[in-house]
């Protein structure tokens, strides 16, 4: 809880800053949805006016485990067509502000002007059939690539961040390791993941933390609901919170930063 206020404080008298952060799962099945909705509601817990943006337009998975029913997009918000408070419609009272993504076309603004009150925009980012990021997620200050302590998901990891790096000249990643079972693992796994991408392409690949096995996320899920909002004792939850807390410490993207959404590449 200390860490908590403390990284509270510390975000408040930083500069202001809409911090966009695309969550990534290198693969189906690695937890990406359960990290972003995880450090959507961990911010929230420290006071911080966080936006998830769902890009899961078929599922729809992150708005329905938030508990949520928006009346709007984010494009829509975006586009001038709907004021923010009225898109994001009802939700559970302190739950996390979810609206479905949409079109949101590249060159769009996600900052104070036309998010007002937002400080973070997580991106549950769904790639397109052809493995391609969106413009909004590629224009995002941080990329955090979620992966499990497995042989196939590190090869998908790193080819995740080749990708990401060659389509939007992004130079710094973090890792977040889920399911995990041995911490010892997960930091050997993730030094030679960081190892690799500095020695073949040349960027930063660090480790965010990790996520250990907990079944309260299974049985979170059975609920329809997210771990740090159903169990807030739960292993996993006083790890996202961790991650959490350590979020402004991240380097922004200075592309992002100066040059917005225009910096990235139509998906």
């Amino acid at each position: 809880m200390g860490s908590d206020q403390a990284e509270s404080l510390r975000r408040m008298l930083a500069p202001r800053v809409t911090r966009r952060i695309a969550v990534v799962g290198c693969e189906s099945g690695a937890g990406a949805t359960t990290v972003a909705l995880g450090l959507a509601n961990a911010l929230t817990l420290q006071g911080e006016r966080v936006l998830l943006a769902d890009e899961d337009r078929h599922g729809a998975r992150a708005t329905r485990l938030a508990g949520a029913a928006p009346m709007a997009t984010l494009a829509d918000v975006l586009g001038g067509r709907t004021p923010l408070d009225a898109a994001l419609g009802a939700r559970p009272a302190g739950g996390v502000a979810v609206l479905p993504a949409g079109h949101v076309p590249a060159g769009a603004r996600l900052d104070e002007r036309t998010l007002p009150g937002m400080r973070t925009v997580l991106i549950d980012a769904h790639a397109s059939d052809n493995g391609a990021l969106s413009a909004m997620a590629g224009a995002a200050h941080n990329f955090v690539i979620v992966m499990r302590p497995e042989a196939t998901s590190i090869t998908a990891a790193y080819a995740c961040i080749k990708r990401l790096h060659h389509e939007f000249a992004c130079r710094h990643f973090q890792l977040i390791v889920n399911m995990a079972d041995k911490e010892a693992t997960v930091m050997a796994l993730s030094r030679n993941l960081a190892r690799t991408a500095s020695q073949y392409l040349g960027v930063e690949a660090g480790l965010a933390g990790y996520l250990p096995l907990d079944p309260l996320v299974a049985r979170a899920l059975q609920l329809g609901r997210c771990v740090v909002e159903a169990f807030p004792a739960a292993a996993a939850t006083g790890a996202l919170r961790h991650v959490a807390s350590g979020i402004g410490a991240w380097p922004l993207r200075q592309e992002a930063v100066s040059q917005g959404m225009a910096a990235a590449v139509p998906a």
